[in-house]
């Protein structure tokens, strides 16, 4: 069965619901077509770097202004999960990313995305689902403390705590000292390194923040010590293939590193970060993997096999 521990809620809404809340707000044409809608939002060939993806994500913000809406999003992203057949799903969001635009509390948008994942369960009652808090990089480090204080204050809402954003202008030493108190409630931590910087960066992740999991982690195939490292401590590596090829992190799918990460023994799981600007399911990075990267089914296999083990959800008989 499917599992996927790297999915943005709040950058998965889906294309049609996207349009409407856009049109609704005025900052869509009512003529505008889906399809007219799709090719301007979807991101079909790699931007120049993340920076310029990450700026693509600004309608995103603008829409997510009411808790209805974020209900709306949150039981929609996990009816995705189950019809592309995810039964585990963990679902990040950044509540100053969320906030910006909107106004609205952290508070606020934790129990709308919590009403919405509440549903999905009660709907789909097969299925497990957890939120991940992110720390926002780009809002800088007293940003990142507030949303650290306000993880801890919810910590029984939230199966873990992740750093996001800009790795090459906000290196993760700039958290060190945010992170440490989450560590010390014993804080699920995943973090987004080794994706637009290098290994050291991966390092600062694991030994400064005391990230269990990474996000992306592309870059560590530049130091094999790094790698034995990873296999030896398993620590499982969060890919997320048509992301990194849109972001360059790779230059293209051929060339992903995850099958020789895979194949050094490291854990590593299949994701899709944000399918609602990269119009990807589960399914299709999957079968990415298979065609792009020559993995085979049994490797597949592994991969999910390392995101059930991996999951910060807790089974239901703990």
């Amino acid at each position: 069965m499917q599992a996927e521990l790297h999915r943005h809620l709040d950058v998965s809404l889906r294309s049609e619901t996207l349009l409407a809340l856009a049109q609704e707000r005025g900052l869509e044409a009512q003529s505008t077509s889906l399809e007219a809608f799709q090719d301007k939002l979807l991101l079909r060939k790699p931007l120049k770097d993340l920076t310029q993806v990450l700026a693509q994500f600004t309608l995103f913000q603008k829409v997510l202004d009411r808790p209805d809406v974020l209900e709306r999003v949150a039981f929609e992203v996990l009816e995705d999960c189950w019809f592309e057949g995810t039964f585990k799903a963990e679902l990040r969001y950044s509540p100053h990313f969320v906030g910006q635009y909107s106004g609205l509390s952290s508070q606020e948008s934790l129990a709308a995305f919590h009403s919405g994942i509440q549903q999905g369960l009660y709907q789909y009652p097969g299925m497990s689902a957890g939120l991940i808090c992110i720390a926002s990089r780009d809002y800088g480090p007293e940003s990142v403390d507030q949303t650290v204080e306000f993880y801890l204050k919810n910590q029984d809402s939230f199966i873990g705590l992740d750093l996001a954003g800009n790795e090459a202008q906000f290196p993760c030493r700039l958290f060190e000292s945010s992170f440490k108190k989450a560590r010390q409630k014993g804080a699920n931590i995943t973090v987004h390194a080794g994706e637009a910087c290098g290994p050291e960066n991966i390092w600062e992740a694991i030994e400064l923040l005391g990230a269990q999991r990474i996000g992306h982690g592309v870059t560590c195939v530049r130091d094999p010590k790094l790698m034995e490292f990873l296999r030896d401590k398993k620590i499982c590596l969060e890919m997320c293939p048509t992301s990194n090829w849109l972001t360059q992190a790779v230059p293209s799918l051929r060339e992903h590193p995850l099958p020789q990460i895979l194949r050094a023994g490291v854990p590593v799981c299949i994701n899709t970060d944000d399918p609602g600007i990269f119009g990807v399911s589960l399914p299709d990075e999957i079968e990415i993997c298979q065609s792009q990267m020559g993995l085979s089914l049994d490797e597949i296999d592994q991969c999910m096999k390392y995101a059930w083990s991996h999951s910060f959800i807790p089974d239901a008989a703990e």
